[in-house]
């Protein structure tokens, strides 16, 4: 039922999420834009589904040279089975992995063209009783300039206590460390509305497909909305997608 009312939602309105290369990631895979130097990007992401009303806070700061430092909350939930919700880890802190994770961000970019460029970042932190834990990863961005498409496909690697100790690649059994990412952000009116798909491969907690789309309501501040479906076999909750999120701009290395 759910997930009709959200398909609903995104077909009828199709009011939803960023302008093109502004978004420091599209729900969950990092889109590798940059904060501009010297100013801020802010994201709330909320992720409801059946029995599940999850935060991922991201704020950064733009260094400049095509690098971009910051802070995340990542995994912090909502206990709505007691009389008030409130804030609760997922339990077991001898388990893996632990939340929420407090992580520092990093992020630098290589622009190779108008139409390429690398990217290198990590979220690397730590969740209560001192469980570390990271996500590093290595994207490369094409634009698609007929159709002002953007495609990511990159790689990943994620610490067992990031993301639990589940298999990274679908199709290959065993402890691989590596995994893939791929996104797209295709501008359906431009500098208005996006179409958005994402997939983390994967068994563990963030193996996931998300679709959705982004509106920009004012020059700053976007509305993003999807929904995120598990992998075949993985640990990932389906469920709604919603992302507040302020811009400061774009930065001007960004291949168009």
């Amino acid at each position: 039922m759910l997930r009709i009312v959200i398909f609903s939602l995104l077909t009828c309105c199709s009011q939803f999420i960023s302008r093109a290369y502004s978004q420091q990631s599209l729900f969950n895979v990092p889109s590798s834009d940059i904060t501009p130097r010297g100013k801020i990007f802010l994201q709330q992401q909320f992720n409801i589904g059946e029995g599940l009303l999850q935060f991922n806070s991201t704020a950064s700061y733009g260094l400049g040279k095509n690098s971009e430092i910051g802070l995340n909350v990542l995994g912090l939930n909502i206990n709505e089975g007691s009389g008030s919700p409130f804030f609760m880890t997922n339990g077991n802190i001898q388990a893996s992995p632990v939340y929420p994770f407090y992580t520092l961000n990093f992020q630098k970019a290589f622009v190779l063209s108008d139409l390429f460029k690398l990217a290198i970042g990590t979220q690397t932190g730590f969740a209560q009783g001192g469980h570390f834990g990271t996500y590093d990863f290595l994207n490369f961005v094409t634009i698609i300039p007929k159709y002002k498409s953007k495609i990511i496909t990159g790689i990943y690697y994620g610490s067992d206590s990031f993301l639990g100790p589940e298999d990274r690649i679908d199709w290959i059994d065993g402890n691989t460390p590596l995994g893939y990412q791929i996104g797209l952000e295709q501008p359906i009116i431009e500098d208005k509305l996006l179409f958005i798909a994402e997939n983390i491969s994967g068994h563990h907690n963030l193996g996931e497909t998300t679709v959705g789309g982004a509106y920009y309501l004012t020059h700053h501040w976007v509305l993003s909305a999807g929904f995120q479906f598990s992998n075949p076999g993985s640990k990932t909750p389906e469920a709604l997608v919603v992302e507040f999120t302020y811009v400061p701009g774009v930065f001007k290395g960004e291949p168009k």
